[in-house]
């Protein structure tokens, strides 16, 4: 079910700072952790907050890191390894709590939600899975939960991201939310001209805000989304 009702032109900026199974070098780490650096410090001179996938949210220098800046929130990142398919619905939320602890209010997900996970995640108090982009890009309601899908993917091969943001976003439309997803792995591993992009992705961001957007993490949106008076599929 598509949101629609109270409609305002919200951003939400999200970042996966996650390794692949490949990729578990030390080396790798060292990168995603100056990946992770960059990005913390850009957001800060751009005063945006971001919603950051890690797969154990509340453990270790990168959580703390994001933790530091109070604008920020720690999702938990599911690996494709652990797709919850594996989980009924308390054992799912077992799994949560055991990588995440008790503050995690956003989940990362690779496949669909069934019923009971949806169920248990919400009486877990997850308010918000965001997707990889597989279904149509936005904000639904699926078995009761809201589900976000990225919009735009960033560092992109397709175009050139100055020239394609403006394209995507348009900042007249108000829209329930628009979700943008940074994939740190990618920009560790794939050089300047993808730091450059995901940098460029947060300036725009910055824009967005400054033209009177209102960008947010992934967890307040889907709270301002729940309290909006009027619904419609």
């Amino acid at each position: 079910m598509r949101l629609g009702g109270m409609l305002t032109n919200r951003l939400v900026l999200t970042i996966d700072l996650h390794l692949s199974a490949p990729s578990l070098q030390l080396a790798h780490h060292r990168r995603l952790h100056e990946v992770a650096r960059k990005l913390l410090s850009h957001l800060a001179i751009r005063q945006i907050p971001a919603t950051f996938g890690l797969s154990r949210p509340g453990y270790g220098q990168l959580a703390d890191w994001i933790s530091s800046d109070p604008q920020h929130e720690t999702a938990l990142l599911m690996q494709p390894s652990g797709d919850w398919r594996q989980w009924g619905g308390s054992g799912l939320v077992g799994e949560v709590r055991r990588l995440a602890g008790d503050s995690v209010r956003s989940v990362f997900a690779h496949g669909p939600l069934g019923l009971d996970h949806a169920s248990a995640l919400r009486s877990a108090g997850i308010l918000a899975i965001r997707g990889n982009g597989a279904t149509l890009p936005g904000a639904s309601h699926q078995n009761g939960t809201l589900w976000f899908e990225p919009n735009i993917q960033a560092p992109s091969f397709l175009a050139r991201l100055t020239e394609w943001l403006p394209q995507r976003f348009d900042f007249a439309k108000p829209t329930p939310a628009q979700v943008m997803r940074i994939c740190g792995e990618t920009v560790a591993n794939a050089g300047p001209w993808a730091t450059d992009q995901a940098l460029r992705a947060i300036d725009f961001a910055a824009k967005f805000r400054d033209r009177g957007g209102s960008v947010e993490t992934l967890a307040n949106c889907a709270s301002q989304l729940e309290a909006s008076p009027v619904k419609a599929a």
